[in-house]
């Protein structure tokens, strides 16, 4: 986190800790829709989403690691109401990717002045959520929304 005020400093603190956290919940919440989903296809989809958002997750770990802030405990992402099959849980997924990735482009142009290092991250990571989307989507037109698990 080169350059920038000290005030532009801690805003991107606090952005980089509610990414992190929220990150971290999302690929929780997808591992475990993984091993909630009835089919291979649709698990091994959701497995290979959750590993890509822990790798997001990471990347904010270390930034925050390189800006010598505190690392906050990430508790078990909230349940999500109303989910009760594959296609409810791969909107509710949908959902939130696409608010993540609303939230991390707002970041990208909020920083991209004063902490453009911190702006690009945001960036990158505004575009994997974006395609995280599209393969939300897939998932979605293939899912069945009146099976029940």
């Amino acid at each position: 986190m080169a350059g920038g005020d000290v005030a532009a400093r801690y805003d991107a603190i606090e952005a980089l800790t509610q990414c992190y956290i929220e990150c971290t919940q999302r690929a929780r919440r997808l591992a475990r829709h993984a091993e909630l989903a009835p089919h291979a296809y649709s698990a091994a989809a959701l497995t290979d989403l959750a590993t890509a958002e822990a790798a997001q997750a990471q990347r904010l770990l270390d930034a925050l690691r390189a800006a010598n802030a505190e690392v906050p405990d990430v508790a078990g992402p909230p349940p999500l109401p109303g989910a009760l099959n594959l296609w409810g849980r791969l909107v509710q997924d949908l959902e939130a990717h696409r608010l993540s990735a609303r939230r991390l482009r707002e970041l990208a142009v909020h920083f991209a002045e004063n902490l453009p290092t911190t702006a690009t991250l945001f960036d990158e990571l505004c575009r994997e959520e974006s395609t995280h989307c599209e393969r939300l989507r897939t998932l979605i037109a293939r899912a069945d929304p009146q099976a029940l698990d």
